[in-house]
């Protein structure tokens, strides 16, 4: 992203009871698709997307490893000019079996959520493979209803006792793993090559692993480990107070250190930093993510989802919001790209206008400069008029600072329906995740 001159943990599960922020991916309830789908690559001048892959759609809860995906892709994009198509899928499918094979007792349903550690840690034990090696038949879609159908039969067949049948292996053995294995190739309708390939790196009942199983020699069928994919990211062992060096040849693996799917470590490793309470700590967080913006960096983001909030034209505000009150909720990952901001001298720098003049770049990070709205790369599908009617860049959408702010409702819901007599009030920025030389845990 050269031309790129501005731009708390939580698991994002299905939010069918809480009022706290540990909701996924809000199903829209005109759709049926939720609230985390991608969108495709369109140009974008205070910044570029000229290293942001192509926007896609999401058909399940899984808006988090979507936004993984962008960010993995316009890192690598950024180190070798080449944009490739990571397959959620395939990490959706690896997200299922751990909770299946390590989780307890015998669920009934497959939860979709997850956040951005759970994603590391993912890509660190399993690591890569293009959508056009995992399921070629989407591998140009802007939407994959493979997931759709693999998550249907995976729950068709938990419910009826799949984990518990007459033969089933005993929970907590290697037979058990491979039970589930098996299940999941078929749910997702995997070919007999691609099954076995599978097998062949990760052994017929997982044993083995990315990380710790082939740590001196690349996987092979297709399977690409995260220290072998370029990424153009800050390099602490270079970088100093106010300077960051985006070093091209450190690598994915880099970016999501080591460790689980709780807390991950490492020199360069990506960090979470909770969105804070006062005036002057959200001027400061949202200075970070200008500076993330600056250096050509793209900002993982997870934020409230409110659909009375989305304006014809692809905002979210609070004062479209309170004109129609608490709809259709839950909470959402994306990628942040850009920003529109006012300075105090009155001018107004737009997301979609290119600043390059490095007095302005500093002006805008004053502690005066007013942050207007941020512009993110959703995973909601490019052409949508069924939730907008246009938008700037299409597959993008602004969030506004005073709905970012708040104070929003967060309600709960019962069988699908939000009870707006049963609301707690919160920010609608959530939390961001920066670079280790941004920003502060």
């Amino acid at each position: 992203m050269e031309s790129m001159k501005k731009t708390r943990w939580m698991i994002l599960a299905a939010m069918v009871s809480s009022l706290s922020m540990a909701a996924g991916c809000a199903a829209d309830e005109a759709t049926g698709d939720t609230a985390g789908d991608e969108e495709g690559a369109t140009t974008d001048d205070i910044t570029s997307t000229a290293n942001i892959s192509e926007v896609k759609r999401q058909s399940i809860g899984n808006c988090w490893l979507y936004a993984t995906a962008s960010w993995v892709e316009s890192l690598e994009k950024a180190a070798s000019k080449t944009e490739d198509n990571y397959s959620e899928s395939y990490w959706t499918f690896w997200h299922w079996f751990e909770q299946l094979a390590n989780g307890y007792g015998a669920p009934t349903e497959i939860s979709t959520g997850g956040s951005y550690m759970t994603a590391a840690g993912l890509i660190d034990r399993y690591g890569m493979m293009l959508e056009k090696d995992f399921i070629p038949e989407e591998a140009t879609s802007e939407m994959s209803n493979r997931q759709k159908s693999a998550l249907d039969a995976m729950n068709t067949w938990l419910k009826g006792g799949g984990l518990t049948a007459t033969g089933a292996p005993k929970k907590g053995t290697q037979e058990y793993r491979g039970y589930i294995l098996k299940q999941l190739e078929k749910a997702w309708g995997l070919s007999s090559d691609r099954a076995a390939k599978i097998e062949k790196v990760f052994g017929v009942n997982v044993t083995k692993t990315v990380d710790k199983s082939y740590g001196s020699r690349k996987p092979g069928s297709e399977v690409v480990r995260a220290k072998d994919v370029l990424a153009a990211i800050p390099d602490m062992a270079q970088s100093t107070a106010g300077k960051t060096v985006i070093n091209p040849k450190l690598t994915i693996q880099d970016a999501i250190g080591t460790g689980s799917s709780y807390y991950r470590t490492g020199k360069n490793a990506w960090h979470e930093v909770s969105y804070p309470y006062s005036a002057g700590e959200r001027r400061a967080f949202y200075q970070e993510i200008q500076r993330s913006l600056h250096d050509g960096v793209p900002v993982v983001s997870s934020w409230f989802v409110d659909f009375n909030a989305l304006t014809p034209d692809a905002h979210f505000s609070k004062k479209a919001l309170e004109a129609k009150g608490p709809g259709h909720q839950g909470g959402h990952m994306t990628l942040l790209v850009d920003y529109t901001a006012k300075t105090s001298d009155g001018k107004t720098y737009a997301a979609g206008q290119s600043v390059t003049d490095k007095a302005i770049l500093a002006q805008l990070l004053d502690a005066k400069t007013e942050i207007i709205s941020v512009r993110t790369k959703n995973s909601w599908g490019g052409y949508r008029p069924d939730r907008w009617a246009s938008a700037q860049l299409p597959g993008y959408h602004d969030l506004d600072m005073d709905y970012l702010n708040g104070p929003l409702k967060r309600c709960k819901e019962v069988n699908g329906v939000t009870d707006t007599k049963n609301c707690q009030e919160d920010s609608g920025m959530q939390d961001v995740v920066l670079a280790p030389n941004y920003g502060k845990d």
